[in-house]
């Protein structure tokens, strides 16, 4: 029985075998089909999830616990005059929607911020309401600080752009 099935199998597997090396050995074939019509989109399905989790990994590299959608956009920090606060204003999109919000910051000198240590900063309660839900009101924090965008003028003012993610819970 098993040999009865083994020549059936090989007697239908013979044409097939004999219509591609016929095609192999075409030499107009060989030469219109030399580079593939399309690309490998199992090889993309599998370097592009890979790609995203390494993207997402550098974006939150020493971040313990963060997670998307990003907040992108321009942060200023100015100094409340003859105190220890400062006023954290940030401006730009979620998911291709504005988002702003603003916090004061407590015991906090603007003279010393540099992009370095404004990465980490923790903002408790500041995710604008239709990002990650309806409501708002999530803990951020700032992750990434683009260094060439950053300015901190005479020690009162610090602008920047940043990117933004939600800390897990």
């Amino acid at each position: 029985m098993c040999f009865e099935f083994d020549e059936m199998y090989r007697k239908a597997r013979e044409p097939e075998e004999a219509r591609r090396r016929k095609l192999a050995g075409d030499p107009k074939r060989q030469y219109r089909y030399s580079a593939p019509a399309k690309p490998h989109t199992w090889l993309w399905r599998v370097i592009q999830p890979a790609l995203a989790v390494l993207l997402l990994g550098l974006a939150a590299e020493g971040q313990a616990g963060v997670s998307g959608p990003a907040l992108v956009g321009s942060v200023t920090i100015m100094q409340v005059p003859n105190t220890t606060d400062a006023t954290f204003v940030f401006a730009g999109q979620c998911k291709g929607n504005a988002a702003t919000f603003s916090i004061i910051l407590s015991n906090f000198n603007v003279s010393g911020v540099t992009a370095a240590n404004l990465e980490g900063l923790s903002l408790p309660g500041q995710g604008p309401a239709g990002c990650l839900s309806q409501a708002g009101g999530e803990n951020v924090t700032v992750v990434t600080v683009v260094t060439p965008k950053f300015t901190n003028t005479q020690g009162v003012l610090v602008t920047a752009e940043v990117v933004i993610l939600y800390v897990v819970p």
